[in-house]
């Protein structure tokens, strides 16, 4: 079982509690007498509303086109930072997606607003302050510092938030540890309820076996219902066992980003021969674009990959295996974007 909360930071009482750092500082901003407002999303440009009503942005060539103009906006704004928060969290980028929401601290309306896409989760297209009907999905963002506590370099931690859910108010605490990741979801008031929750995962370690109050579930990783009621006198437990993924995914770039991708550029390649799609070329102009390097998508065998004149080439796996590999691109971009 994982250990309980550690150390928080104070924040508004009865609704989120977050390790103590950047995002719990930024969380701790927000007045909990202000009402949740979505208007931040207006200066985000077209297509904006539309991208971060995805559950699955990233499958959409508009996401990619939206993340890149985000991101290398000179002066980004709080609405740029919390619309990123959002992405990388769909991305399974927790860290990512923690760094950005910090940003908010200087915008608590956003900040309060984007929160609850994170932690508890809520369905994309949920409106944040709103009681979300029974029967929907959550989505809980790893806390901040979980890839750490999955290695096993620091203690187990936890982040927790309370919301509604038809007729009940509940708690949905969150803690990770080399072992795995827990859910606990406890029953505050009001009526009985029944959703789900999906065990959250980092690029580094899957969800192999999971488990509703102890009890192994057939499924690997498939939403895990939860099923609340006023009579109960502990909390129900969700539990995921972690197993590291062998893949290789792309590295991080250094500080000074290297000559053969500076002058040949990035490249990505479908795997096994395929022509790029729609989803790839939009990957790879915006994130060559974000890089300020040459490149883009191409079919397998266009160079000799041998040669440095070839660029850098990233094979891009089909199904999750390629998502992933995007992911790890899109926050190694990231990070050297923040990092210049």
């Amino acid at each position: 079982m994982l250990l309980s909360l550690l150390l928080l930071c104070p924040s508004p009482p009865g609704d989120v509690l977050l390790p103590e750092g950047p995002a719990a500082r930024a969380w701790a901003s927000v007045d909990p007498q202000t009402p949740i407002s979505d208007e931040w999303v207006t200066g985000l440009g077209d297509g904006a509303p539309e991208v971060l009503a995805l559950a699955d942005p990233w499958a959409s060539p508009a996401a990619w086109s939206s993340w890149g103009s985000w991101l290398a906006s000179g002066e980004r704004t709080p609405s740029e930072s919390a619309a990123l928060a959002i992405l990388a969290a769909r991305q399974g980028r927790s860290a990512d997606a923690w760094s950005h929401y910090a940003v908010l601290v200087s915008d608590p309306a956003a900040a309060a607003a984007a929160m609850p896409r994170l932690l508890p989760g809520i369905p994309p297209g949920a409106a944040p302050g709103d009681p979300l009907p029974e029967g929907c999905v959550l989505h809980p963002l790893p806390p901040p510092g979980s890839l750490a506590a999955a290695r096993g370099r620091v203690r187990p931690v936890t982040a927790s938030a309370e919301f509604r859910v038809g007729e009940a108010t509940a708690r949905l605490v969150v803690s990770v540890e080399p072992s795995g990741v827990e859910v606990k979801v406890h029953h505050l008031s009001g009526e009985p309820a029944s959703f789900h929750v999906q065990l959250p995962e980092l690029l580094e370690r899957e969800v192999r076996v999971t488990y509703i109050d102890w009890m192994r579930q057939d499924a690997r990783n498939e939403p895990l219902t939860v099923e609340l009621t006023p009579e109960m006198e502990s909390p129900v437990q969700l539990f995921g066992r972690f197993l590291s993924r062998k893949e290789r995914l792309p590295a991080l770039p250094e500080s000074v980003l290297p000559t053969q991708l500076r002058e040949a550029g990035l490249w990505l390649e479908a795997e096994g021969g395929a022509p790029p799609t729609p989803l790839h070329r939009a990957a790879a102009d915006a994130i060559t674009a974000s890089l300020g390097v040459p490149g883009g998508a191409r079919s397998a065998g266009s160079a000799n990959a041998a040669s440095p004149s070839a660029g850098i080439i990233v094979r891009v796996p089909k199904g999750p295996g390629g998502a992933r590999t995007l992911a790890q691109i899109a926050g190694a971009t990231e990070a050297w974007v923040r990092g210049r």
